[in-house]
């Protein structure tokens, strides 16, 4: 469900849009009962241009010029399943540059709208154990904050808890070329668990596995 906060003219453009759609998305004038909520207030001072941040994650900020980038996002999470969604923290804080070329105009990034800028919860990640979130990977000294993708389950043969997942960010496959395999990596405030970087993915990705508690589950 979708709250449109506001009475400003981008919000009132906003609804019409979603109400000429296809598709069947379901407005409510509650925000607390709402999964996402779009609002005509000013996003904070940081933020990723203008209509998110990731620490006010299921809130798009709106204005005139960002209506059709938000209503391109409450589309694919209506087409995803997903009722919440937040701005991935790298994206937000090392947007990317995009060369300029003379004889060509500077892009709007807001005409583009790219679902891989965002983090977004669906029945799968809910439900089938999906750790989709910041890690903080340490060792010999060294600290890297990548996005940690992962899941796991109970081994029939030794009864222990096992996971694997992915580490994205460039820092992780430069931990891995200098030689580390053995880390230490956690989640939030939780405590960190011993790991393995097992090897770097033909997209420059790490593959990280562990035994035993998950650091998205430690204590």
């Amino acid at each position: 469900m979708i709250a449109l906060v506001g009475a400003s003219p981008a919000i009132i453009s906003t609804r019409r849009r979603l109400a000429r759609s296809p598709l069947a998305f379901r407005l409510v004038d509650d925000p607390a009962r709402a999964d996402l909520v779009v609002t005509d207030a000013a996003a904070p001072s940081s933020n990723y241009l203008t209509v998110a941040a990731e620490q006010i994650p299921n809130r798009f900020y709106l204005r005139d010029e960002s209506v059709g980038y938000v209503v391109a996002a409450l589309t694919q999470a209506q087409l995803a399943g997903a009722t919440g969604v937040r701005v991935r923290p790298p994206v937000q804080h090392n947007p990317p540059i995009e060369k300029r070329r003379r004889w060509r105009r500077p892009v709007d990034p807001l005409t583009r709208f790219d679902p891989g800028d965002y983090d977004w919860l669906t029945a799968e990640s809910a439900w089938a154990g999906v750790f989709d979130g910041e890690a903080c990977v340490r060792a010999d000294g060294a600290e890297v904050i990548a996005r940690l993708r992962a899941r796991g389950q109970v081994d029939g043969n030794d009864g222990r808890y096992h996971w694997a997942g992915i580490l994205h960010g460039a820092q992780a496959p430069e931990l891995f070329d200098s030689g580390t395999k053995r880390v230490e990596v956690s989640c939030g405030r939780g405590a960190a668990v011993p790991a393995k970087l097992a090897e770097i993915t033909q997209w420059g990705t790490v593959r990280m596995t562990g035994v035993g508690t998950p650091p998205w589950l430690a204590d």
